[in-house]
């Protein structure tokens, strides 16, 4: 904070400037939080769409010491690659500096890591609950976490950090909230990572029937499954990565819907008209209440 109260913050270091990472200097740079972003990033070209899109002031392939004068590190990478890129960034850490994620896994950081960096600064991981099926820079937008979710799952006792990075998400337009890693990767698995693991199998059902029934099925598909299509064209690496991160959460998960998938298809093969009703009205009243929280 700056002596009027306002949030300004020297250096930015986002490490992986795509989708997330690129939306997110561009709100950063909106709301005047910070003074400098630097790019990390290995892909040339998503570092060029990234400073051409204004994300970025400047773009380097690797994380060195031209890093070392950063106050916070946002990782915006895949979730597979977070201990690895926590360890590069420990050489080059000032004191007090934060890193923190976007990830959607958070029971992920080794034990070890969270020690190191917290002698020096604060590790604080985060989730902000935003996104669509595109990926990299050039999809940036302005406007991705405006009014919605970010959740804060604190590693340890250390404050200060979970301060600092629930300001920036408030200020950018996100609503905070806070939770164990263990809490956030059960509810993750059962609102975001189940609903996109049905989605990959519906749309890769099609793949089961022949080019001409194909054909009739992109023609005549009506709103649910474009619906699952959109969600379906998210990127394969990332949810590769959210898949087998958490995969103890989502199994658990798995294992009730297919409980739950079994006894409506038992309802259908019996023609238990009754039942089908109470059961369609019943997700139709939880649909209500989500309604109600937008």
């Amino acid at each position: 904070m700056n002596k009027n109260g306002k949030l300004i913050i020297n250096q930015i270091a986002i490490i992986g400037p795509g989708l997330i990472g690129s939306s997110l200097g561009l709100a950063l740079k909106r709301n005047r939080i910070c003074k400098n972003i630097i790019g990390i990033d290995k892909c040339k070209k998503n570092l060029i769409d990234a400073i051409k899109n204004k994300s970025i002031d400047f773009g380097y392939h690797k994380i060195d010491g031209r890093l070392t004068n950063t106050d916070v590190y946002f990782i915006c990478t895949p979730v597979s690659q977070l201990n690895s890129v926590v360890e590069q960034l420990i050489p080059f850490l000032k004191n007090n500096a934060v890193i923190t994620d976007v990830g959607s896994v958070k029971n992920v950081f080794r034990k070890e890591l969270i020690s190191k960096v917290n002698e020096i600064g604060f590790l604080v991981p985060a989730h902000p609950i935003a996104g669509t099926e595109f990926s990299g820079a050039k999809n940036a937008r302005l406007d991705m976490f405006f009014n919605r979710w970010c959740i804060i799952t604190p590693v340890n006792r250390k404050i200060l950090g979970v301060k600092l990075i629930k300001s920036i998400w408030k200020k950018i337009g996100m609503m905070v909230a806070t939770m164990s890693p263990e809490e956030h990767d059960k509810i993750m698995s059962i609102t975001s990572h189940l609903p996109h693991l049905i989605a990959f199998t519906i749309v890769g059902s099609a793949l089961n029937y022949s080019k001409k029934e194909k054909k009739q099925l992109l023609n005549f598909s009506a709103g649910g499954f474009k619906d699952f299509t959109r969600i379906a064209s998210s990127d394969p690496k990332m949810w590769r990565d959210i898949f087998l991160s958490n995969r103890k959460d989502i199994l658990k998960t798995l294992e009730v819907f297919i409980k739950n998938l079994n006894s409506f298809k038992d309802l259908i093969q019996h023609e238990r008209s009754s039942q089908i009703i109470n059961f369609i009205k019943k997700t139709k009243k939880i649909r209500k209440e989500i309604v109600k929280l937008e």
